[in-house]
């Protein structure tokens, strides 16, 4: 092994014990999600086992190989005139300064393969029997496996004042729907993109004749697994390709803002997570949400404003 290889594992070894020190109180959870996205186009990628990989072209963009993953948690920012904290206020301690910063993001975005970062995930923990109940939170980032870890890139993610035995946990995305479970601890994997994995769904309760019943995730291309919703340009909780309150009017932004369909950055309108927003050619994002919004089960008649294609996770109390 060269030295540059040793002093690069000693690196992430210390990097590793350091992250870990300290009050190990609360709970690590052990988490796996796809985001629908991330995964098209991903030219039939698996990972070591089997599972599809994402892909992770806002850590390298392919069309400048450059990277534009924030080194700091999103969730609380505006991110083109996208307020995502209205969706993704912290609870308890989830926003204390280390636990929303990356120490060493060259390190951490330095990673290929598997294990390479697709992007920032927000987790909610809910109250067991009380789900509008939030009782922890934390901003994550996911792997192109789909494994959810903590700031460090590698390990399991810590809930420093989760004492619960057993709960709810949501996962959210910032242009994704987000999905939550049925009651779960911490003792297994928590699994969104296995179809056997029990999930919640509103089912009749939300009125209109609609039936949200197993809807709460997609069932991707790549069979035998689910995904996020992707679509949900503006966070508030839905995909909406036409006026009013649509998603399309957030790309137009972006697209204008930059003054070209091809300047790369980290954008809401970017439906399939390639770093730009585009509008012409194979599956563009304008072409990709309208075909989102009007192929949604609920949505026969194919309205391009259709109104209820919604996130499946209870309001907060």
């Amino acid at each position: 092994m060269s030295f540059s290889k040793i002093l690069l594992c000693l690196g992430v070894l210390l990097s590793f014990s350091a992250y870990s020190q300290g009050d190990e109180s609360g709970q690590r959870l052990q988490l796996r999600v796809y985001l629908e996205g991330a995964l098209i186009n991903n030219a039939n990628a698996v990972s070591e086992d089997g599972r599809p990989l994402m892909r992770d072209n806002l850590r390298v963009s392919p069309f400048t190989g450059l990277n534009y993953l924030p080194a700091s948690n999103p969730y609380q920012t505006i991110v083109s005139e996208v307020n995502l904290s209205n969706a993704n206020a912290h609870v308890g301690i989830g926003n204390r300064s280390d636990l929303v910063s990356i120490s060493n993001p060259d390190q951490v975005f330095g990673v290929f393969g598997d294990n390479a970062i697709v992007d920032w995930v927000f987790v909610e923990i809910r109250k067991a029997g009380d789900t509008d109940n939030v009782i922890a939170t934390r901003s994550c980032l996911v792997q192109r496996d789909g494994d959810v870890v903590d700031l460090d890139g590698q390990s399991h993610v810590w809930f420093p004042d989760l004492t619960d035995e057993t709960f709810h946990v949501a996962i959210r995305h910032r242009n994704h729907l987000g999905v939550m479970s049925n009651v779960v601890t911490s003792e297994n994997l928590i699994d969104f993109t296995s179809p056997q994995f029990p999930v919640f769904d509103f089912g009749t309760t939300r009125g209109q004749g609609l039936n949200y019943q197993n809807l709460s995730q997609k069932v991707h291309i790549n069979q035998g697994y689910r995904t996020l919703w992707a679509g949900d340009f503006n966070a508030d909780c839905k995909v909406k390709f036409a006026m009013p309150n649509d998603d399309l009017t957030i790309a137009f932004y972006e697209q204008d803002f930059s003054g070209t369909g091809y300047t790369p950055g980290y954008f809401q309108g970017d439906f399939d997570m390639n770093s730009v927003v585009t509008f012409s050619g194979a599956n563009n994002d304008s072409s990709l949400l309208e075909a989102q919004a009007k192929n949604y089960h609920l949505n026969p008649t194919q309205l391009p404003n259709f109104d209820y294609f919604i996130e499946q996770i209870p309001a907060r109390n």
